[in-house]
């Protein structure tokens, strides 16, 4: 059935599969907060391009996600619960994003679960967070490393708990983390650290000071700071200030093909993906999650051929147009 799928027939579908698995949680636009989150797709939705078809080209939407290869600059979210949904759920996930030839990064779960996901060959990512009990954060680094992770990272923006609606929890679980801390945990493994959660130049540069290897700007959702600076409004400042040091990645919001390649015109390297995945998952499991990436492969590659781009570095050079109606 998901090959017969469009994308959006594909999260229509994905809608009642959650539902029969009995996905509680809400997916955006259902949620009555998350400022960030619905100016991030408003934003995303006034940006425009200009084609040149006269100009078109064969597009190829291969690229590296700190020097792995992927088919399309995408990856999953790091989103925790998969259990939730299945005992293999996170495995179904992991094999679709596999055979799609995309990345998976993984939040808060144990360690079974995480070597499953390994184990079935795609590159997994571990984000760590910020745990009150700083022993735990470099217990889960080297568990990470022990399991064949390709890489690892920390949430900084659940410093101050998860914001769920307006409420706060794991406040007493998570906590602001120094530089030392955060220095020595970067050092402290050999695999390249992203740092989830940059809004801002000032974190950015302290990022990069500190030795991570990449940044995610994101908004986690609307699970970080209600009325903090979309995640999409903040990339291209923090694009020009350390994107020439490191990989910056963006997420929040995110569903299309045109999606992708608007981030990566504003300078990102790769594009996070969490509802969304989910909701694939929920249409076909695995084949649902492969159909997901294929497809926004493919709207990549018409756009971008319409562009005159004929791979994701060439998007630096597209110039988007806002218009606000």
């Amino acid at each position: 059935m998901p090959e017969q799928l469009a994308l959006s027939q594909l999260y229509a579908k994905g809608v009642g599969g959650l539902r029969a698995a009995g996905y509680a949680r809400p997916l955006p636009p259902d949620a009555a907060l998350g400022t960030p989150l619905s100016v991030n797709r408003a934003y995303l939705d006034s940006l425009f391009f200009t084609p040149r078809f006269f100009s078109s080209v064969e597009a190829d939407t291969s690229s590296k996600i700190l020097g792995i290869p992927v088919k399309v600059p995408m990856f999953c979210g790091p989103m925790g619960g998969w259990k939730t949904l299945g005992e293999d759920a996170l495995v179904e996930c992991a094999r679709g994003l596999k055979a799609a030839g995309a990345l998976l990064t993984l939040g808060i779960g144990g360690s079974d679960e995480l070597q499953r996901a390994v184990d079935t060959g795609v590159p997994v990512v571990k984000i760590v967070k910020p745990y009150r009990n700083t022993d735990l954060i470099f217990r889960k680094l080297e568990d990470a490393k022990r399991r064949g992770c390709v890489a690892v990272g920390m949430d900084i923006d659940h410093f101050h708990g998860r914001l769920v609606g307006d409420s706060v929890d794991l406040d007493d679980t998570f906590a602001p983390q120094s530089e030392e801390t955060v220095r020595n945990a970067i050092a402290h493994t050999r695999l390249p650290f992203i740092v989830k959660g940059v809004l801002g130049v000032d974190d950015a540069l302290k990022a990069v000071e500190y030795g991570a290897k990449a940044i995610v700007v994101s908004n986690h959702g609307q699970a970080s700071l209600d009325c903090a600076t979309p995640s999409v409004v903040a990339l291209p400042h923090i694009v020009e200030a350390v994107g020439a040091r490191v990989e910056v990645y963006v997420d929040t919001g995110f569903r299309t093909g045109n999606d992708i390649v608007k981030g990566l015109a504003m300078g990102a390297v790769a594009v996070g993906f969490g509802n969304s995945i989910l909701l694939a998952w929920g249409a076909g499991k695995a084949d649902g999650v492969r159909r997901l990436v294929e497809l926004l492969g493919a709207e990549m590659r018409r756009t971008m051929s319409a562009l005159g781009c004929p791979d994701c570095a060439s998007l630096r050079k597209v110039q988007l147009q806002r218009i606000v109606t």
